[in-house]
């Protein structure tokens, strides 16, 4: 399954982009980035997006720093399933409490550079990991070949644990991280660079 990522600077550029793909999806991912983990910042005012009451179903990507103090705003403002990093926070644990609390998917990330070892303790408390395939924080960078070994050892540790894979997807690599064992593939630049948004879809699930 792919997953559009909104990524956006502005109110304005979230309601183009969630505009721009309804016709052709019922769910996305939130790209939540607050300039501290991550170098970029996004717009994600958690009340509006409460208010605005999506036509579509969404996950939130968390990429800041201590998201155990964000988790329960997202959580009110209708995530389906909320995602960290685990390289953002010492209380993971709590984290996934939180989630859990409001009955949410768990998820986690993990960076390019960050061991398997450090996921370890909690796969058997989530539902879902995602792989960055790239460092995180700007859309269309190159898709980092040790994912593909990641996203292995995650499935022979955790068979049933489902996989996403964001950063770097595109119509060359779809396939090789689908083999590799993901079950998502998240795309932003793959998606809203596209002319034809429903053919880059399409094509990534090809």
């Amino acid at each position: 399954m792919v997953i559009s990522a909104i990524l956006a600077k502005t109110k304005k550029e979230f309601l183009y982009k969630v505009k721009t793909i309804m016709p052709y999806t019922n769910f996305v991912q939130i790209d939540v980035m607050d300039g501290i983990f991550v170098p970029n910042k996004t717009w994600a005012e958690t009340d509006e997006i409460e208010r605005m009451k999506l036509s579509v179903e969404f996950e939130a990507h968390l990429m800041v720093k201590e998201p155990e103090l964000i988790i329960e705003d997202w959580a009110k403002a209708g995530a389906k399933r909320i995602i960290f990093h685990i390289e953002a926070t010492k209380k993971a644990d709590e984290c996934i409490r939180q989630i859990k609390k409001y009955k949410k998917e768990v998820g986690i990330a993990i960076n390019p550079k960050t061991p398997i070892k450090k996921l370890k303790p909690f796969l058997k408390k989530i539902n879902y990991v995602l792989v960055m395939g790239v460092d995180p924080g700007f859309s269309g960078q190159k898709f980092q070949p040790v994912t593909l070994q990641k996203i292995k050892q995650i499935k022979k540790l955790a068979p049933k644990i489902k996989i996403g894979v964001d950063g770097g997807v595109d119509q060359k690599n779809a396939k090789e991280i689908m083999k590799a064992g993901a079950d998502f593939l998240c795309a932003a630049s793959a998606i809203f660079k596209s002319k034809n948004i429903a053919r880059a879809i399409e094509n990534l699930e090809k």
